[in-house]
């Protein structure tokens, strides 16, 4: 399905710049493509790094998923800024997690939302390890 909607999406962009242009007129529809596409740029590169590291630490998801709307909202089309919008409200990310291959989501063992199995694997992983405190030298 993955291939089959990459190849789909530059028409279905085509039908939805039509009909936003029509409706909203051409110029309209133009300045919004533009404003969107500066939106993209400011998730992908936030102004403020130090907070965008610790974010990552934080919440890895979110940190991807505003990186991901990002992109989406950087490629000039419709369909693409209302997947990036959706990307960026929290409970809408349900949704386009529907629509991801199985394969994409247990390439990482693990699903979206279960945190409490990830909880419990950890708690079965001994680590062994030496160390040597660097004050007593």
């Amino acid at each position: 399905m993955g291939i089959k909607f990459l190849l789909f999406l530059p028409f279905l962009e085509i039908v939805f710049f039509i009909l936003f242009g029509d409706v909203l007129g051409f110029l309209n529809t133009i300045i919004i493509i533009i404003i969107t596409g500066l939106c993209g740029l400011r998730l992908l590169f936030p102004s403020n790094k130090l907070e965008s590291i610790k974010e990552i630490g934080a919440e890895p998801l979110n940190w991807l998923c505003n990186r991901l709307a990002g992109i989406f909202l950087l490629i000039p089309g419709f369909l693409t800024d209302i997947i990036g919008f959706m990307l960026l409200i929290k409970p809408l990310r349900l949704i386009i997690w529907k629509f991801v291959p199985e394969n994409i989501k247990n390439f990482t063992g693990s699903s979206y939302s279960s945190k409490e199995s990830k909880r419990d694997s950890r708690k079965d992983k001994i680590i062994d390890a030496d160390y040597k405190d660097l004050d007593d030298q």
